[in-house]
């Protein structure tokens, strides 16, 4: 089955502009305004999973235990690292308690808000961000996507084995409906879960789009030009103020996936490279470890500042919070983007673990929960 090599690469690139849209040191490349604007990446990881899934899946979901074997396979790659991260933040909300007790303050309490015992069977059940009643950014809080992209990935499976000929029809409606919901504004349920939606169904239609075209010669379009003027696209998109830029945003990205998915320009070639390779590899663990590594930078930062009497930290408007937040501060513009590169090689090191000792272990559990389902069918059958 092909392997979009350059696409895997874009979402680890992807992930790590995230990582430094939540990177707050104050004299840092973080503050760029492209960064202060890649939560809409977010969007693209949405798509892309859309698209991914649709090629892997869509003709092997025919049958109830197809649809099992998807609903195995899809948890036991997101769940495992998910749990781990969770059980990560309840120990660092313990270290920051006994830090409190020390005279240590920070953004919020421990164990209140975002992090309240109340928040944490929502996390654990991956419905932080379909509960109204529960806090959406809550303990790892970029895993309120995870929280929308696991269930969407169930949707997915069961429309793609109930309407079968008519999923497609299904995935745009859904589509469809969803963005028209992001650009009035307004729902009874979390605009999240329609940020979701959208996307996600846009990149299954996506793919069946690109299955029709893919055998076109495209004689005379020239793919370094077209892959170029998506990358200036995406940059001058998203560092432009507009109305509506989630949704022109979701919609350039759906063009971009469909270039880069045919890889015939130079900048695929370049993202073929081992390097960008590994950061796919990666993007998962980048995605979902970084919160955790940069809140021990930040703390770190803040117990250093009280044991050296010098102000270390500043207290300013967050630009994806609603209120203030403290961010970095040495003072130093080298020593602020020193800062920022230590943050992000570290992030990329615990990424690499968790790969190797979460990841990996997690699919390696799926295989053998598939294996020992289809056996037990087989007994049955004989």
């Amino acid at each position: 089955m092909k392997r979009f090599t350059a696409l895997d690469s874009f979402r680890g690139l992807c992930a790590v502009a995230v990582v430094m849209f939540h990177t707050y040191v104050v004299q840092s490349i973080a503050e760029l305004e492209f960064f202060k604007n890649a939560y809409l990446f977010v969007e693209f990881f949405f798509i892309l999973s859309g698209f991914v899934l649709m090629h892997s899946y869509g003709q092997r979901l025919n049958s109830a235990q197809g649809l099992k074997d998807f609903v195995i396979s899809r948890s036991a790659r997101l769940l495992p690292l998910h749990w781990a991260m969770l059980l990560v933040y309840l120990l660092l909300e313990s270290g920051r308690k006994l830090a409190e007790l020390k005279g240590f303050t920070f953004n919020d309490p421990a164990f209140s808000g975002a992090t309240a015992p109340a928040e944490i069977l929502p996390n654990a059940l991956l419905l932080q961000s379909w509960l109204n009643s529960a806090i959406t950014g809550s303990f790892n809080y970029p895993a309120w996507s995870i929280s929308i992209e696991y269930y969407l990935y169930l949707l997915f499976g069961a429309l793609a084995l109930l309407a079968r000929r008519a999923a497609l029809k299904a995935f745009a409606a859904l589509a469809l409906a969803a963005f028209v919901t992001l650009w009035h504004g307004e729902s009874w349920a979390k605009l999240e879960i329609f940020r979701g939606l959208s996307c996600f169904f846009a990149g299954a239609c996506l793919y069946g789009l690109y299955e029709r075209i893919k055998g076109l010669s495209f004689y005379g379009l020239d793919f370094n030009l077209l892959e170029i003027a998506c990358l200036l696209g995406v940059y001058r998109l998203l560092v432009t103020p507009m109305a509506h830029k989630g949704v022109w945003v979701s919609l350039l990205f759906c063009g971009v996936i469909l270039v880069f998915a045919f890889e015939r320009g130079v900048v695929s070639r370049l993202l073929r490279q081992r390097v960008f390779a590994w950061l796919g590899m990666l993007s998962f663990s980048i995605y979902l470890t970084h919160a955790a590594v940069l809140f021990v930078y930040k703390s770190a930062v803040i117990v250093l500042e009280k044991l050296l009497h010098t102000e270390l930290t500043t207290t300013q408007q967050g630009h994806d919070m609603p209120g203030m937040m403290k961010y970095i501060a040495t003072h130093s513009l080298w020593l602020d983007n020193a800062v920022v590169l230590l943050q992000l090689l570290t992030v990329l090191a615990v990424a690499a673990f968790t790969y190797r000792f979460v990841e990996l272990k997690g699919m390696q559990w799926g295989r053998r929960l598939l294996g020992k389902d289809r056996a037990a069918a087989g007994s049955v059958a004989g």
